[in-house]
């Protein structure tokens, strides 16, 4: 059993941000902020075998959890796959940053209507959290469905959950991609 076994690493908030492109590739970074209690990272970070071993552990979990989703683009199940894990202190706190960088891909259709569909598990949110996901520029955000609270920004869609907000279900996001990505700064 270690620390986090025993409760000492607590989850204190969560951050998601997708980077969405016209080929259909979606980068994900998704960060959780735990309070450390009893320097358990502390250790983690100082020592490369435990190091080593975490970094599997997260990575294993989180490919575990990644799998039970169900994810479709236009109706394609598509996967989401780990591709890297970082654990980062946060300055001079007992704040810890876990960043997992996911990846997948689909089959996008520039200049029609797209749609980005999940199903997950509903729950009260543990802790608050906010998503990004940012689209190519010119994309229309045409609806979304989900029980998170949302903003659209133009080609920019901002979710967010409060603790103990019902959380999950279905999801989903449907979206105009221009016929050719815009330049920056056009």
């Amino acid at each position: 059993m270690n620390d986090l076994d025993e409760g000492f690493v607590e989850p204190v908030h969560a951050y998601s941000f997708f980077s969405v492109s016209m080929t259909g590739e979606i980068h994900e970074q998704l960060i959780y902020e735990y309070w450390d209690h009893e320097g358990y990272y502390s250790r983690v970070l100082s020592d490369n075998e435990l190091f080593e071993q975490e970094v599997t552990r997260l990575w294993d979990n989180m490919q575990y959890f990644l799998d039970q989703e169900r994810v479709e683009i236009n109706g394609e199940r598509v996967y989401s796959k780990v591709s890297h894990v970082e654990i980062l202190p946060k300055g001079p706190t007992s704040v810890v940053g876990v960043v997992f960088v996911i990846d997948f891909r689909g089959p996008f259709r520039p200049g029609t209507e797209n749609r980005i569909e999940t199903w997950l598990e509903e729950e009260d949110a543990p802790y608050d959290f906010e998503i990004i996901w940012r689209f190519p520029r010119g994309t229309q955000v045409m609806e979304i469905d989900s029980l998170l609270e949302y903003e659209i920004r133009d080609d920019i869609i901002v979710l967010w959950a409060e603790e103990g907000q019902h959380v999950g279900g279905y999801e989903r996001m449907v979206f105009r991609l221009p016929e050719t990505e815009e330049r920056h700064g056009q």
